[in-house]
């Protein structure tokens, strides 16, 4: 098992581009196992949900597995009401 790849604090459009080169290295350089936690998430916008919808519909066409910990009920509940639960994979 890998090393979970930990979410930043905020991912809102503002905050995107300081963090979306390292998240897609961190999501192409692991293995077929990839865990995201999602624990220090406090912020998050629809950018944020987009910017980590594609890179787990990438990962996820390249065969890897997406396990979800700590997934805070901010990130939930922003998922849930945009219809990005099941795109995500958090079900």
């Amino acid at each position: 098992m890998s090393t979970p790849i930990k979410l930043p604090e905020k991912l809102t459009i503002h905050h995107i581009d300081a963090h979306f080169n390292e998240l897609n290295k961190l999501f192409n350089d692991a293995g077929d196992e990839i865990s995201i936690d999602a624990e220090n998430i406090e912020t998050i916008d629809t950018a944020g949900l987009q910017t980590l919808l594609a890179l787990v519909k990438n990962a996820s066409e390249n065969g890897k597995n997406i396990t979800w910990l700590n997934a805070p009920e901010i990130f939930t509940t922003n998922a849930n009401k945009l219809g990005l639960t099941k795109a995500l994979l958090l079900t």
